[in-house]
């Protein structure tokens, strides 16, 4: 099944260069100078290796491809913001770090949670997306009491994050999500079998 990439698209070198010699070239040199400058900049953007990302989302994303634990599990995803949490107790204090755009892995996913983990040996850190929406992103959620359902952090009192058992108030990073790496899970979305139908006499 071939997927259409709509968002996220960088330009080419080659789209980059039309675009400047139709719009600010001349037969002057001195313009035809800052040209070149700009040719360049668009080269480099455009050769850019980094990740091509866009926001998870519940129905496009996994519900349409009925994706599960294990099709998960083969997708790159990365968290959108910085996320700082910290515990103050007699003791010291505790922090928790996730710098924007950690890279991060799938360890277990439920209807409309997934747990994610950004440190090998770390906590896995849930994220939850709005059934009542009807293709709602994954936003950082916490636990609720017993560990057996998860709500987002904004829903909480406090905002207070769960982090290997310990409440911890969340600073920053309350509106998180996860975004996923485009070419990882196309790679998976492809693999889906897409039903063409018959026709009658068909046998």
């Amino acid at each position: 099944m071939k997927v259409q990439k709509k968002l996220g698209m960088r330009p080419t070198p080659q789209l980059a260069f039309v675009f400047v010699g139709s719009r600010t070239c001349s037969n002057d040199w001195k313009n035809a100078q800052g040209c070149l400058v700009v040719a360049l900049f668009f080269l480099l953007v455009g050769c850019s290796s980094g990740p091509t990302t866009l926001p998870f989302l519940n129905y496009t994303h996994r519900q349409a491809y009925s994706l599960n634990e294990d099709d998960l599990k083969k997708v790159q995803f990365y968290v959108s913001t910085d996320v700082v949490a910290q515990v103050q107790d007699p003791t010291a204090t505790q922090s928790f770090l996730v710098p924007k755009l950690t890279p991060g892995v799938v360890t277990a996913a439920g209807p409309n949670w997934i747990k994610v983990s950004f440190r090998k040996g770390g906590a896995d850190v849930p994220f939850v997306a709005d059934p009542n929406q009807n293709d709602s992103r994954y936003y950082i959620a916490s636990e609720v009491e017993g560990g057996r359902d998860f709500k987002r952090v904004t829903e909480v009192p406090g905002r207070v994050f769960i982090y290997k058992g310990t409440p911890l108030t969340l600073i920053s990073g309350a509106d998180a999500m996860l975004l996923v790496d485009w070419d990882s899970w196309e790679k998976v979305a492809e693999t889906r079998r897409v039903t063409e139908g018959r026709r009658v006499g068909d046998k």
